[in-house]
C-alpha cells in the first residue's frame, strides 16, 4: 500500500512541474533555515565537549557590592471630614542604594569563604578573559589564555590530542607548565608534533607545553581560549589581594541535576553571613550562582535576574520560531489546498468504488510528507553547504557549526512535522468531499 501511495506521490509531482518546483523552494529554504538555527543551538547548548556536563553546573562569575542606606518615603492623604479637607501624612521606611561596584569575585574571596559545599562532586576557580601578544619572527599572534587549577580538567571534559593536563602538583610547585590548543601549536610551532615539552613565551615568562587540546568550539569565555595555565603562576597581588572583586569565576559541578537548588542556596546563604571589610564604602554584598542557560541569558538580556532573562530569551525565540514555522506552513496549506482540489473527480471515483474517507486522508498527508521529505534532503544538502561556508568564513570564529547525527534527526523531526502540519487540513478536507458535490461540479 505504502509503495503504491509512493508511486502516486512521484506521479503527481509530475504532473505540475512549475507547482512542485514552488513547493520545494519553500520546503528546502525553510528547513534550510531551521537547520542552520537548530546547529547554532546544538553548538552552544548541546551535550558537546568540553561541555558536556553544562546541565549540572552552578557558576559564580559576577559579584555586587553595593552601599544600602535607610530612605524614608512620605505619603501625604487628604479627606473631607465634616466638610472640610483634613490632611494626614504617613511614612515607610525603606531603602536606597548610594553605589554599587560589580565585578568577578577575587581568587581570596572564593578561598576562603566558597569551599566545600555540599552536593558537589567537583569545583574549579579559575580566570578567564587574559589576552597576550605573542611575537615570533617578526609576527605578532594574538593569544586568550585562562588560568586554572587542576580540578578544570576533570569538570571540562576536553579532548587531548597529544600530551596531558596540569595536575595538583604542577600547581603546587607554580610550574610554568602549559596546556594550548592544536590550532595554537600549529601557528606558533608550524605542527602540532613538535609542541610538546616545547617553550612558549606568554607575559614575560616561559611556559613549557606538556598538553595539546582541541578547540572549544563555543562563545562559553569559560573554555574559549588559546591557552591554559597554572593559576598558581599568576601574579601575587591577583592570588592573595584582600579585596573581594576580582577576575576569577567558580564552577560548581552537581552530583546531580536535582542538587543545583541546594547548591545555590548554600552559596546565597555563606555570602549573606560574610562580614564586610569597608561597611562606610560598602556594606552589602550579592551573589547570583547561575546555571549555565541562566549564564547565557545574563550576557545578553538581564544581569539583575538571569532567570528572569532566560525566561524573556526563551518567549522571544519560541516566538519567533512559531512564527517562522506557521507562515510558511499557511501558505503551503493553501498551495496543497488547491492542488488537492484539482483532483476531485479522482477522489469522487474512489468514493464511488467504496474508498473510506480515512484511506483519502492518509494518503495525500503520505504524499505531502513524500513532497517535504523531498524538500527536506534539498534543505539538508543546502544545510551541509551553508555550514560549510559558515566554518570556513569564519563569519562566527568562535563556533564551529557541524551537520551531526543529532542536527540530522532533529532535521528528519522537522521534516516530519512540516509535513504533516501542511498536509492534515488540505487532506481532511478533500476526504470529506461528497460524491454528489463532484457530480455537481461537472469534473466526472
Amino acid at each position: 500500500m505504502l509503495r503504491n501511495y509512493f508511486k502516486l506521490a512521484l506521479k503527481v509531482l509530475g504532473r505540475n512541474k512549475f507547482f512542485t518546483g514552488i513547493s520545494l523552494f519553500g520546503i528546502s529554504f525553510t528547513l534550510l533555515i531551521l537547520m542552520v538555527i537548530t546547529a547554532f543551538y546544538d553548538a552552544e547548548f548541546g551535550k558537546n565537549p568540553p561541555l558536556s556536563e553544562k546541565g549540572k553546573m552552578v557558576i559564580i562569575n559576577r559579584l555586587q557590592q553595593e552601599l544600602v542606606r535607610p530612605d524614608t518615603t512620605w505619603t501625604i492623604d487628604s479627606t473631607l471630614v465634616d466638610g472640610l479637607m483634613t490632611y494626614d501624612s504617613t511614612y515607610e521606611i525603606g531603602e536606597a542604594v548610594n553605589s554599587t561596584s560589580i565585578s568577578n569575585p577575587s581568587y581570596k574571596f572564593l578561598d576562603d569563604y566558597l569551599r566545600d559545599l555540599d552536593g558537589v562532586s567537583q569545583y574549579t576557580f579559575f580566570s578567564p578573559g587574559h589576552d597576550f601578544n605573542v611575537f615570533l619572527e617578526n609576527r605578532k599572534i594574538s593569544v586568550a589564555a585562562i588560568y586554572t587549577d587542576d580540578p578544570y580538567w576533570e569538570i571540562f571534559d576536553f579532548h587531548f590530542t597529544n600530551g596531558a593536563p596540569f595536575g595538583a602538583s604542577h600547581l603546587r610547585d607554580a610550574s610554568q607548565v602549559a596546556v594550548m590548543t592544536s590550532k595554537l601549536a600549529r601557528e606558533y610551532f608550524g605542527d602540532e608534533e613538535k609542541a610538546i615539552n616545547q617553550e612558549i613565551e606568554i607575559g614575560n615568562r616561559s611556559y613549557r607545553v606538556i598538553g595539546l587540546v582541541e578547540n572549544a568550539h563555543t562563545t562559553s569565555p569559560m573554555v574559549a581560549a588559546d591557552i591554559f595555565l597554572p593559576l598558581s603562576t599568576m601574579e601575587d597581588q591577583d592570588l592573595e589581594g584582600q579585596d573581594f572583586l576580582g577576575n576569577f569565576n567558580a564552577v560548581y559541578l552537581a552530583e546531580n541535576s536535582r542538587q543545583m537548588p541546594l547548591i545555590k542556596s548554600q552559596i546565597t546563604s555563606k555570602v549573606a553571613t560574610i562580614a564586610m571589610p569597608n561597611p562606610e564604602e560598602y556594606n552589602r554584598m550579592k551573589i547570583i550562582p547561575i546555571n549555565f542557560g541562566e549564564w547565557y541569558a545574563s550576557e545578553i538580556v538581564n544581569q539583575d535576574d538571569p532567570a528572569k532573562g532566560l525566561q524573556r530569551i526563551r518567549l522571544v525565540f519560541g516566538l519567533l520560531l512559531l512564527f517562522f514555522i506557521l507562515l510558511p506552513t499557511l501558505n503551503l496549506i493553501n498551495m496543497n489546498l488547491s492542488r488537492i482540489m484539482e483532483r476531485e473527480a479522482e477522489i469522487g471515483v474512489r468514493k464511488a468504488f467504496g474508498a473510506y474517507s480515512g484511506t483519502i486522508l492518509y494518503q495525500f498527508v503520505f504524499e505531502n510528507i513524500i513532497i517535504t521529505f523531498i524538500g527536506g534532503i534539498i534543505g539538508m544538502v543546502l544545510a551541509v553547504l551553508v555550514l560549510y561556508l559558515i566554518n570556513d568564513s569564519q563569519i562566527l570564529p568562535e563556533i564551529t557549526l557541524g551537520f551531526n547525527m543529532r542536527v540530522f534527526f532533529y532535521s528528519i523531526f522537522i521534516c516530519l512535522g512540516f509535513g504533516i502540519l501542511s498536509g492534515l487540513l488540505p487532506a481532511w478536507k478533500v476526504s470529506r468531499l461528497q460524491i454528489a458535490d463532484v457530480l455537481k461540479s461537472n469534473q466526472l
